[in-house]
């Protein structure tokens, strides 16, 4: 397994490092960043034209190295649409059309917001595309409210189709209030038109793209919550180092180290299998059985290091005056994007009878 971050990973955490800080929650509460102010800092920084995810440029950031920005975010904390925006240009710039070029240079550039919503089976109905109409409601759609147009997974007859559709144009947005007060919204498409120009992909290259983009996103988010473990950790060994009861820390009791122990056995895994999955991709190795492991683990560490951190805070984690729960809002999120356990493990297992049939991944 190799676990070397990309080259340029120092650079770009020393930079997140600068950047994250100012609007964390876990410094000041009341620290807000507008959508706008955020895009154009992104832009500033490049960060919106970070990687190729052709893999064809090897003077484009690593994903690896990529992965050190996420880590950073998920360590402070702080909520941005970097990762939405992200997907969107990957989807684009891997289907490699006229069309979908402009578009990844606009986003890259910051000129266009453009949100993805992909189908989901668990959330929402599908997203129909008949006679150039599309209809579906997709639920839980990040930053909608701020998009200019939305990236769309689409279904039309029986295969997929990706295409631009304007915000506003046969589409209603509404905000879905969420404990982590989180930017989720609902994204209905009501007899919104889709012209031919419109569509980017369809059939197989459409699902080419959807699925490296996914990948993608799935180790940058797997590296925010091991950002935030870390974070969490911190904070609850700090924790048991200064309460005291039964006259001296609660630290001293086994129990309290077990839990500390299990959080860091987590957060180390997450970190280990975030690394081997984004060097895969960077490689163009065999990735599915790297990312099924770190997808199993991401949501694994996602529940269990809020679960220990409450244990070892008792009713403190549950005060507004705790950080805690503000990874528990964030937590509870995360582990749901990654797939459920009994998919992963099915990944993992069809992986490894291939390897012992001698096919190969």
């Amino acid at each position: 397994m190799n676990l070397n971050w990309g080259e340029d990973h120092s650079v770009l955490v020393e930079v997140a490092k600068s950047v994250f800080p100012k609007y964390s929650p876990l410094v000041d509460r009341a620290n807000s960043v507008s959508y706008a102010d955020q895009l154009a800092q992104f832009r500033d920084l490049d960060w919106l034209q970070l990687g190729d995810a052709t893999g064809l440029s090897s003077e484009c950031a690593a994903l690896g190295s990529i992965a050190g920005i996420f880590v950073e975010m998920g360590y402070a904390l702080v909520d941005t649409p970097l990762l939405d925006l992200t997907i969107a240009r990957d989807v684009a710039m891997v289907l490699a059309t006229d069309a979908s070029t402009k578009l990844a240079e606009s986003i890259g550039s910051g000129a266009a917001s453009v949100i993805p919503v992909l189908g989901r089976e668990d959330w929402g109905s599908q997203l129909n595309l008949e006679n150039g109409i599309l209809r579906g409601t997709a639920l839980a759609v990040a930053y909608a409210e701020n998009a200019d147009s939305f990236l769309v997974e689409a279904v039309e007859g029986s295969e997929t189709v990706v295409a631009i559709v304007d915000a506003g144009s046969g589409s209603t947005v509404a905000a879905m209030p969420n404990i982590g007060r989180y930017p989720l919204f609902a994204v209905t498409f009501e007899d919104a038109p889709v012209t031919a120009d419109s569509i980017l992909a369809r059939g197989a290259s459409a699902d080419a793209a959807l699925e490296v983009a996914t990948q993608r996103a799935a180790v940058l988010r797997a590296a925010q919550v091991h950002g935030a473990g870390k974070r969490l950790l911190d904070i609850t060994v700090r924790y048991a180092q200064e309460r005291n009861q039964f006259g001296g820390p609660i630290g001293r009791f086994q129990a309290v180290q077990y839990l500390c122990t299990d959080m860091t056995i987590n957060v180390h895994l997450t970190s280990a299998y975030v690394r081997a999955a984004a060097n895969a991709i960077d490689n163009r190795a065999p990735s599915q059985p790297h990312l099924a492991l770190m997808c199993k683990q991401a949501a694994e560490t996602a529940r269990e290091m809020v679960h220990s951190a409450h244990e070892v805070h008792a009713g403190m984690g549950y005060m507004v005056e705790s950080n805690v729960h503000l990874f528990t809002n964030a937590a509870k999120r995360w582990q749901y994007d990654f797939g459920t356990d009994a998919t992963n493990d099915a990944l993992v297992t069809s992986a490894v009878e291939h390897i012992y049939a001698g096919a190969g991944l």
